[in-house]
């Protein structure tokens, strides 16, 4: 990628973050965030990535407050225990647990769902939270991008072969549901089918652009495939906004500098972003209803190229061939 596209990737992605940003300063302004209130869900399981951390942590914690069996996937073996130990304390639940899951590394992404599977529990939610950010030009073990590998193909893969446990959860009234966290700076992503890995050129602000527009397209078609099937499962993407944690470790240092000094006042919390997610995962308002773009709780416009059905269909084809999974489009809108 020139210096020129990438500079415009940049420019993009920070514009989208400056409008978000002063958004959520006028909001606190003027009437504040307020905490939602959810109905309690017991006998309930959910599965969040990123678990350990930032918005992923409140999830887990949010999700483990009302009851739920919380399984945090994720990579920070150092981490685990504490915050298992922390979430156990503050939420008096005890059915909170860690399973490592690396999503930047298929066999271990198959490793974590065999292991959860020989637990003989249900799946009634499963939230894709976890990611990376702006990172250098880098591969995951299996040799993709990282931003596409990890946040994108990653719970590609996971939900997948998650599937059919979600699938035995869900009840009509009741449904599993999938949450997938995907960011604002989708509005500023572009999809190239023919260079999804950014192998020609590169640019991070334009990977992770790319990864989050992947993800709301992916929900989108698996909500299709869903609803063709009939079954008590649904798929929506969560917009936490800008939150004050610690992915911003590459960004520019402007960016860096804006969160040190005012982040505590213009960016949200990690509790306040979680809400949304939690709002995705739990309340009566969105049962049986997916294919949801949600952003401060409520639903919202995605990029109008996200409800491109053929895009969808192409972006779907190409990532079951890179994570070997099988592609049941044609067969599923067939039937």
């Amino acid at each position: 990628m020139s210096p020129l596209s990438a500079a415009r990737a940049a420019l993009r992605v920070y514009a989208v973050g400056a409008a978000l940003v002063v958004a959520q300063l006028l909001r606190r302004c003027v009437r504040g965030f307020v905490e939602p209130v959810f109905s309690p869900q017991p006998e309930r399981v959910a599965i969040v990535t990123g678990g350990t951390d930032g918005i992923g942590y409140s999830t887990a914690k949010q999700l483990a407050k009302l009851g739920m069996h919380v399984i945090i996937a994720g990579n920070n073996d150092s981490k685990a225990q504490d915050v298992v130990r922390r979430i156990k304390e503050d939420t008096l639940n005890d059915q909170v647990e860690f399973l490592y899951c690396d999503l930047a590394s298929m066999r271990s992404i198959r490793e974590f769902v065999q292991t959860f599977k020989m637990k003989k529990l249900p799946l009634h939610v499963l939230v894709n939270n976890a990611g990376v950010m702006m990172v250098p030009q880098r591969t995951t073990d299996d040799g993709f991008e990282e931003h596409f590998g990890v946040n994108y193909l990653g719970h590609f893969l996971l939900t997948n072969l998650l599937l059919d446990t979600l699938q035995e959860s869900g009840a009509p009234g009741r449904s599993a549901r999938v949450v997938t966290v995907s960011s604002a700076t989708h509005y500023v992503g572009e999809l190239n089918l023919d260079d999804l890995q950014s192998s020609t050129s590169y640019s991070a602000h334009a990977a992770y652009a790319q990864s989050k527009l992947a993800l709301v397209l992916f929900t989108y078609h698996l909500q299709a495939l869903l609803s063709a099937r009939g079954v008590p499962v649904t798929a929506s993407v969560a917009d936490p906004g800008v939150v004050d944690t610690d992915l911003y470790r590459h960004v520019f240092w402007g960016t860096r500098l804006v969160k040190k000094l005012l982040g505590w006042w213009v960016f949200k919390t990690p509790d306040e972003g979680a809400w949304t997610s939690v709002y995705a995962a739990v309340t009566q308002a969105l049962e049986g209803l997916g294919g949801r773009y949600l952003y401060n709780e409520r639903e919202t416009r995605s990029l109008e190229a996200t409800y491109d059905p053929e895009l969808q269909r192409q972006l779907w084809a190409r990532s079951c061939q890179l994570t070997g999974i099988t592609d049941v489009t044609r067969e599923t809108f067939s039937e």
